[in-house]
């Protein structure tokens, strides 16, 4: 793979039609997948994941897993299992370290837990930098997402998972195919229930809470590809929801078209080890 001093020097055209860091030369530059259970930590465990794979990426070796039990506990600027932000994480790991789960193995609870339980953990990495891809929110783009993750690794993305997220399976998910699932779902309900079955526009759907304007989920994106019948385009994401989940712990969703907010926010962080920069 061609090397760029960064991700703004790749050309449009130089951006291949499929990318996928889990299968770049032969290897596979992600770790295993993570399950968050009944702890809203999806923005720690993905976290976690993309601070991983890009150690691996950057010094060529594989790394251990790292421990979403001691930012969630240590990280007074996030809520534990009542969710929070993977940027906050980025700046705690500039200005501290993060350890392995083999020292701080992860409960899905922060309940009864204190950072002074882990004071002995050896720190094992740190964040050099946190940064947004483009300048923050609403700034990020399909081809600036593209770049950075072809020249430095992992994104953290946001979305608002839709009701049907969890009963994933395979395929491409798109915002628009999930609206019109919502809408027959809504009908069948209203004729069931003997109400009158009205016109459901946007706006009934947001009236049953059926939105995206907010985003309520962290994820991983570990590539994207290109449908070779449709033409439809897709991001690879990794969800924190297990290996058993989705198509084995990964989902795809529409590239291109900003699609449950999946291209507004977008995050990543350059990791290094404390062995080699100290912490």
């Amino acid at each position: 793979m061609k090397e760029y001093p960064n991700a703004d020097a790749i050309p449009d055209q130089e951006l291949p039609e499929n990318f996928d860091w889990r299968n770049v030369g032969g290897y596979d530059f992600t770790n295993i997948h993570r399950d968050q259970g009944h702890c809203g930590s999806c923005y720690t465990v993905s976290f976690t994941q993309i601070v991983e794979s890009r150690l691996k990426l950057k010094y060529g070796k594989e790394v251990p897993q790292l421990s979403p039990q001691y930012l969630m506990t240590c990280n007074y600027m996030n809520e534990g299992c009542d969710g929070g932000w993977p940027f906050f994480h980025g700046f705690l790991s500039e200005n501290g370290y993060l350890v392995t789960e083999e020292c701080a193995p992860y409960q899905g609870s922060t309940k009864g837990d204190k950072c002074s339980n882990y004071v002995d953990c050896e720190p094992h990495s740190k964040v050099q930098n946190t940064y947004f891809v483009g300048k923050g929110y609403g700034d990020t783009s399909e081809k600036k997402m593209m770049k950075e993750i072809m020249r430095n690794g992992l994104v953290n993305g946001e979305l608002q998972a839709p009701h049907v997220f969890s009963m994933y399976t395979n395929g491409i998910l798109s915002q628009d195919g999930v609206a019109q699932l919502h809408k027959k779902v809504l009908k069948l309900a209203q004729e069931k229930a003997g109400e009158q079955t009205q016109t459901i526009t946007d706006k009934s759907l947001e009236d049953y809470g059926i939105s995206w304007q907010n985003l309520n989920h962290s994820i991983v994106v570990v590539g994207w590809g290109t449908d070779p019948v449709s033409k439809q385009k897709y991001w690879i994401i990794r969800n924190s929801y297990g290996a058993n989940w989705g198509d084995h712990g990964e989902i795809l969703i529409q590239r291109g078209t900003n699609d449950f907010g999946i291209e507004s926010e977008t995050t990543a962080y350059d990791p290094v080890l404390c062995s080699v920069a100290g912490c």
